[in-house]
């Protein structure tokens, strides 16, 4: 567990040391508590469309389903307009930015996720868990999140899914 400082705020995120490809071979030899089917075992969390200028993202919180399994994770992904225009005319949300990190309150879990860089702008990304499932982007200072990510502070997953005709 690292402890991160942005602002005022410590964020805590949790890492994995230990976690590595080659610690595959003990699967064979776990229990099995009931098979689940694939589309039980992950889920979609928090989602929203991020427009930047005339940039687009689709930000998606892919989830574990799995009882005692905590695994979360968000992916950025690099869009076309049209393909954003489609997602929000089927009902994608545009996602929150704010210049403030979000306060947890009682029934509120905050919990910092990554930093995201587009171009010149930067964004801590929190997920935000009331009710809803929200992924709040705040804005930070750009040499400041530049520092963070030296430090350790994980960036952001982002992945490009424009064709490219």
């Amino acid at each position: 567990m690292f402890d991160y400082q942005i602002g005022d705020m410590n964020v805590m995120s949790n890492t994995c040391n230990s976690c590595n490809s080659s610690n595959t071979g003990t699967m064979g030899t776990m229990g099995t508590m009931g098979t689940m089917t694939n589309e039980e075992i992950f889920e979609i969390g928090a989602n929203c469309l991020l427009v930047l200028k005339n940039r687009f993202f689709a930000v998606v919180e892919i989830e574990s389903a799995v009882p005692n399994v905590e695994l979360s994770v968000y992916v950025i992904i690099r869009i076309d307009q049209q393909t954003a225009m489609q997602l929000h005319d089927a009902g994608l949300e545009f996602c929150q930015i704010q210049n403030s990190i979000p306060v947890a309150t009682e029934g509120v879990n905050v919990e910092f996720q990554c930093i995201f860089i587009n171009k010149n702008q930067a964004f801590a990304l929190f997920d935000v868990e009331d009710d809803f499932d929200r992924a709040v982007f705040v804005r930070i200072p750009l040499d400041e999140a530049k520092k963070m990510i030296r430090r350790g502070v994980p960036q952001c997953t982002v992945v490009d899914a424009r064709s490219h005709h």
